[in-house]
Formats: structure tokens, C-alpha cells, sequence
């Protein structure tokens, strides 16, 4: 149920230009809760996970090269040889 509050809260961003706002930038999770509360909506850390392994169900493969690409030059440059 309240992964279904995270998408309305996502939904209500087009409709609302200070929402717009607050999540065009990184928020961290209890912000993001205590927003969501304040409009009425629940939810919990567990839903932002579910929403993020949706979200990378539907990625391409090209796509998940690009999100990990950051990640594997840190890698790179953190393993010897």
C-alpha cells in the first residue's frame, strides 16, 4: 500500500511546482518520509528500495552499464594490479 503513496507522491510533483522542487534534488530518506507525511502519505524505507529495484527491472541493459559506470572506474582505481 505504501509503495503505492510513493508513486502518488511522485505523480503529485507534476502537478505542484514547490514539490517539483524539493524532489529535483536528492532528499535524504527522512525527508523524503516527512514529506510524503505531510501531504498525507505513508511511506517507508522499504518501499524507496522497491521502488529503485522496479525502476532497474525495467532499465536496459545499456541503461544499468550507464548507472554502474561511476562505480567500476572507483573500483578500478581502488584495486591494485
Amino acid at each position: 500500500m505504501s509503495l503505492q503513496d510513493l508513486d502518488q507522491l511522485l505523480g503529485l510533483r507534476h502537478d505542484d511546482p514547490t514539490l517539483a522542487e524539493q524532489l529535483a534534488q536528492p532528499l535524504p530518506l527522512e525527508e523524503l518520509i516527512t514529506l510524503a507525511q505531510s501531504r498525507g502519505l505513508t511511506i517507508t524505507e522499504d518501499d524507496v528500495f522497491q521502488a529503485q529495484q522496479r525502476e532497474q527491472t525495467k532499465a536496459s541493459a545499456a541503461d544499468l552499464q550507464q548507472q554502474m559506470a561511476p562505480e567500476s572506474r572507483r573500483l578500478r582505481h581502488f584495486i591494485p594490479g
